[in-house]
């Protein structure tokens, strides 16, 4: 099945519990699942990090718990989805939108049980980039789950992490997966998936032309 989804770059990437420091651009790939290396990067060994232990045996995969937050709230999409720690427990954490409301809703990686479902819309600053990486992320067809599915087949191995990401003024999904003793960064960009630009200020607009009627002879 295809998604539209356009797989842009794959890297191999340093240990740590949170995602990569961002990666230079690449230039696009044809549209389909294949996925090509970057050169020139190393893989690290994580087989001695806890927290990526128990992700490499947790009974609900990622895109289960994207599946259990957002039939929470039919119709939303799902901006994130990172993994944590919560009393020795492994839990996820994923932010979802739907036009102007927001939730943060935690999943129990074990269990697949809702332990918080917050609505979190007054903490989203309206003129921050992450509001209008929501507001974009609702026009685009291709949604997380997609991206995810993709990159778990190009892989084959098990999506941990997954993040919106802006590019060139251009939303991109990007999912971590976990390769054996690697951890892979895979980028994937939904077809039409541009930002919006900021209102022009005053300043900035150029001078407007004077009415013929006015102009000086």
């Amino acid at each position: 099945m295809r998604t539209g989804l356009t797989a842009c770059l794959l890297l191999v990437v340093a240990l740590g519990t949170s995602l990569p420091q961002r990666a230079s651009a690449a230039a696009d790939q044809p549209e389909h699942p294949a996925v090509a290396e970057a050169s020139g990067e190393q893989a690290i060994a994580v087989t001695k990090d806890p927290k990526l232990e128990l992700l490499r045996t947790a009974k609900i995969s990622l895109a289960r718990a994207v599946g259990i937050a957002n039939s929470l709230h039919p119709g939303a999409k799902t901006a994130h989805i990172k993994s944590d720690i919560v009393l020795q427990s492994l839990v996820y954490r994923v932010r979802i939108v739907k036009r102007q409301k927001v939730w943060d809703v935690v999943i129990s990686a074990e269990t697949g049980a809702v332990l918080h479902d917050d609505d979190v819309s007054a903490l989203v600053d309206p003129d921050s980039e992450e509001a209008g990486e929501l507001a974009a992320l609702q026009s685009v067809g291709p949604g997380m789950p997609d991206a995810i599915a993709v990159a778990e087949r190009s892989l084959g191995g098990r999506p941990v992490q997954a993040e919106l990401r802006a590019e060139d003024g251009k939303l991109k999904f990007v999912v971590v997966v976990l390769l054996g003793e690697d951890l892979k960064e895979v980028v994937l960009e939904p077809p039409g998936a541009r930002l919006r630009k900021a209102p022009t200020s005053r300043d900035d607009a150029p001078a407007r032309r004077k009415p013929r009627s006015q102009e000086p002879s």
